[in-house]
């Protein structure tokens, strides 16, 4: 017995090479994604706990970008909402605590811009009209402008537009220099000079839009709360409604390569146009997840983002989740 003791004593303290193991990595199915976003052949997904994933495989498989956080700041954990690419380099990504993020070497490293974590208010989207400054929009009647390509922001006084604040949800720009903003309480602004002024728009209605499409001429798309969708053929100066065939809530929307219209939101819901916006029909609805950003990665084949992560849909059949990421 004694010796069977010493035998397993010396096989216990032995020195043994540990076994290796898998480098640690994001599950892109497992984390929250608001924010989709393409840059020559790279993808790149923004999300909860500052995460910014990086896909050069078209979406096989997902990497962490390097995040450099803010001076005295370990790392950056504040939620991302949007990332958008300006050009062939230029990245910018949103977030909360007014964060943003950019990036000039097609978001392999990401610097903080702007950050002020006394003050928790998101900010939600960003966009530059042809060869014009940067603009991104946020909570309470947020506008910011940069005109150093991304390297500073400045606020844009709104106060005498938008007296009572409400949240700008989503920007677009086209390439003729015309901007629109979605809002709160189907509060609007536009403008047709690249931002240099600006005019406030009232819907017909009285709850939150939260996306915004320039679709194509002076047409222009609106969507929000309950299914409420809203287009106008002349630059914000008139909105007719469009009955959209849901009541959930859609929360984004996307222009595919062949100018067919996708729109996606609450309960798993996806809609598609193929008139330029005039009429919708249901291509998915139901189920408790909330999709809030999509990318077509090939014809047909859309990228979603939204509360269970990173998933794929061909229009016409049903949704995959890719699984461990892939």
């Amino acid at each position: 017995m004694a010796a069977f003791i010493a035998v397993v004593a010396v096989y216990a303290f032995y020195p043994r090479s540990l076994p290796e193991f898998p480098a640690t990595a994001i599950n892109a199915s497992r984390l929250r994604v608001n924010g989709l976003a393409e840059v020559g052949t790279r993808l790149v997904a923004v999300g909860e706990s500052g995460h910014i994933l990086i896909s050069d495989d078209r979406a096989a498989s997902w990497r962490d970008a390097e995040v450099a956080p803010p001076d005295a700041w370990k790392r950056v954990d504040s939620t991302l909402t949007n990332v958008r690419f300006i050009d062939d380099d230029l990245g910018l990504a949103l977030g909360h605590d007014g964060l943003v993020l950019r990036s000039s070497d097609k978001g392999e490293t990401w610097s903080t811009v702007r950050f002020n974590p006394e003050y928790s208010d998101p900010l939600f989207d960003v966009c530059r009209t042809a060869r014009g400054p940067i603009f991104a929009v946020g909570s309470f009647g947020k506008l910011l402008r940069s005109t150093d390509r991304g390297e500073s922001f400045d606020l844009v006084d709104l106060d005498e537009l938008l007296p009572d604040g409400p949240h700008l949800n989503d920007i677009a720009c086209d390439g003729a220099g015309h901007i629109m903003i979605s809002g709160e309480f189907a509060q609007g602004l536009r403008s047709a000079d690249g931002g240099e002024t600006w005019q406030p728009m009232q819907l017909p209605y009285n709850g939150s839009l939260y996306g915004v499409l320039a679709v194509s001429g002076g047409r222009w798309l609106m969507f929000g709360m309950r299914g409420h969708m809203f287009r106008s053929d002349d630059f914000g100066e008139t909105w007719a409604a469009v009955d959209s065939g849901v009541e959930t809530s859609l929360f984004g929307g996307l222009k595919l390569a062949d100018g067919r219209l996708v729109v996606f939101g609450q309960g798993n819901t996806i809609l598609l146009s193929e008139d330029g916006g005039a009429s919708f029909r249901v291509e998915r609805e139901g189920g408790r997840e909330s999709l809030t950003t999509a990318f077509e990665i090939a014809p047909d084949r859309l990228l979603f983002g939204g509360e269970k992560g990173i998933s794929q849909f061909t229009l016409g059949r049903p949704v995959a989740a890719l699984a461990g990421g892939q």
